[in-house]
């Protein structure tokens, strides 16, 4: 089990992401990564039982994962890698899970002194850095140096599913081209 420690901001602009790009070292090139999330009470899963559970493939490596919430930006994270995508989601929905969020991103991963660096593509929401600062000392103190050294002075966002949500509650439009891709890529990957 692994304890992670994560925020994020939204980057608007593509000049913000080449400047964090050639300021940070590179641990991991730009992959593609794709979750499916599962739960007994679509978004409200995570706030009625604390975790949630989700099949994740990065590049060719599929896992099933369930994240505990600990406290607010702190989760408890553990996996278990899989042969194929179908086999998380037929057990999930074997205990009565549905799908109810499907996230598709470019991600790459950079350092900046003690801070893990995600770069996010995330498709129909746009650019986000998460920072990742569970092996920081002084986190608080590089997350602010970071923020100040890239004039990142954006408002701190929600976990992507619940930016998802709030989207898919107030906009009809954005919520049928969200189903319609899940609804493709469950399809797909269930063949």
């Amino acid at each position: 089990m692994e304890i992670e420690k994560e925020i994020r901001f939204k980057i608007e602009s593509d000049s913000k992401i080449k400047e964090i790009e050639q300021e940070t070292k590179e641990i991991q090139e730009r992959i593609e990564t794709i979750d499916l999330v599962l739960g007994w009470k679509g978004f409200e899963s995570l706030n009625k039982y604390g975790f949630i559970c989700r099949v994740r493939k990065k590049n060719d490596e599929i896992y099933l994962e369930c994240k505990k919430k600990i406290q607010e930006h702190t989760w408890n994270e553990s996996k278990i890698k899989l042969k194929e995508f179908k086999e998380g989601i037929n057990f999930l929905s074997l205990i009565g899970m549905k799908p109810y969020l499907y996230i598709n991103r470019k991600r790459q991963i950079r350092k900046y002194k003690d801070l893990k660096i995600y770069i996010d593509e995330v498709d129909m929401l746009g650019n986000f850095i998460e920072i990742e600062f569970q092996e920081a000392l002084n986190e608080e103190k590089q997350i602010q140096e970071f923020l100040r050294h890239f004039n990142i002075k954006n408002v701190e966002q929600k976990l992507y599913g619940d930016i998802f949500r709030e989207k898919i509650e107030t906009d009809i439009d954005f919520k049928a081209k969200f189903e319609k891709k899940m609804k493709l890529f469950i399809e797909k990957d269930m063949l």
